[in-house]
């Protein structure tokens, strides 16, 4: 099926309905005693709180819910293949973990709705200062990208500017290296531990440009719809260069065209370039 005009409007909303409800989930955990599992055999870079497995389990149970024809991948294992529809929600319930278990502010939400492989709606909420509901920022194909009544637009110009922040930490060695001119007058790398935020803060124009090494998809899904929507591209790298990332089917050029599965999107991670298309 391919998703109308009305039928991704209605989504979005929903979405958007999707990222408060979870946020709240999270903030009435934040800064609260909790324990702190962790996946990764060395046993400390890879967290997990029951905050993450409630808000997946919430985002798993809605969606099936009001959406029993889409599947599902969230990050911390909850999955259902999306049969015949090709309509799957890709979720990181509680990206920036670590921010979160150490009470840093520093964290959010990441829905996306991903029809055939490409991201078609996108929702991703983040705590912010001063706003109890923090700040959702949605976009739907072709629909722009949106922080409530504020249509957002990514950072203007060619060239970055040395004195605004960039994301550029993830030049993997024997891959791709910055030059000379980058390094120079690239802007000022500002990281915050959370790849789903950033692209959010690319959306809306704070960071110029971003730079992750090897994220996973549900990091990225709903970033790539906003920044999109918002006028900007977002790149992934493969054998051949650069290319557009608009698809999490593995299909750089000259690729196969096999269908997307729970499995291939919770195997997919790639780097992922995002910005003005004029400057990236």
């Amino acid at each position: 099926m391919t998703l109308s005009a009305q039928e991704l409007q209605e989504i979005e909303q929903q979405a958007i309905g999707f990222a408060k409800k979870t946020g709240r989930i999270l903030m009435d955990r934040f800064q609260r005693p909790m324990s702190v599992d962790y996946k990764d055999k060395e046993g400390w870079k890879d967290p997990v709180t029951e905050a993450d497995k409630v808000a997946e389990a919430f985002l798993s149970e809605e969606t099936s819910r009001l959406f029993p024809d889409h599947g599902f991948v969230g990050e911390e294992g909850s999955g259902r293949e999306a049969g015949s529809s090709r309509l799957m929600w890709v979720v990181d319930p509680l990206d920036g973990t670590t921010n979160f278990s150490n009470g840093l502010p520093s964290f959010c939400c990441s829905i996306a709705l991903v029809e055939d492989g490409e991201p078609v709606v996108g929702a991703i909420y983040m705590p912010w200062p001063e706003t109890k509901e923090g700040r959702i920022i949605h976009a739907r194909k072709g629909g722009g990208a949106w922080e409530g009544e504020v249509r957002l637009q990514v950072a203007s110009g060619n060239k970055p500017i040395s004195g605004r922040v960039v994301v550029r930490g993830g030049f993997l060695p024997g891959r791709f290296r910055p030059s000379k001119d980058l390094l120079a007058n690239g802007g000022q790398q500002r990281s915050v531990g959370s790849t789903a935020s950033e692209l959010a803060m690319v959306a809306d124009g704070t960071y110029q440009y971003t730079l992750h090494g090897n994220p996973h998809s549900w990091d990225v899904a709903a970033g790539i719809i906003l920044v999109k929507e918002a006028g900007g591209t977002s790149l992934s790298h493969g054998k051949n260069g650069w290319y557009p990332l608009t698809t999490f089917k593995n299909n750089p050029p000259g690729g196969t065209q096999e269908p997307i599965t729970q499995e291939s999107l919770r195997h997919w991670q790639s780097p992922v370039l995002s910005g003005n298309p004029e400057m990236v």
